[in-house]
């Protein structure tokens, strides 16, 4: 048996409403997961994104849906992971800071998720 390797799969979901809106809108997600090899890696990319296909009900008497709609990429990492980016973009800066700023990470607590 081939050693288990870390996989990262980004996964989009479609959400549906019933009736002319169809499609409503994206959504996204990465996810980090061990497998044995690539074609392993691509079926357990399949089964979290039917897994995590829900109905959300009806909404103003329509029928909707989030469904998987594909996996958008599939990236090998290795063996031997101990972290992981997930890169979330860039954007324009809304403030003006002089190029002399100093920033103090270590004097700003971050936030929590939960």
């Amino acid at each position: 048996m081939r050693a288990r390797r870390w996989y990262q799969a980004e996964i989009q979901w479609a959400v549906m409403v019933e009736g002319k809106q169809g499609l409503r809108a994206w959504e996204e997600s990465v996810y980090f997961f061990q497998s044995e090899d690539r074609d392993a890696a691509f079926q357990k990319a399949l089964e979290i994104g039917r897994r995590d296909r829900h109905l959300h009900g009806h909404q103003e008497d329509r029928l909707v849906e989030t469904r998987l709609a594909r996996i958008v990429s599939l990236a090998e990492l290795g063996p031997d992971r101990t972290e992981f980016e997930v890169y979330l973009g860039s954007r324009r800066a809304a403030e003006h800071l002089p190029f002399k700023h100093e920033f103090d990470p270590a004097g700003t607590a971050p936030m929590d998720v939960f």
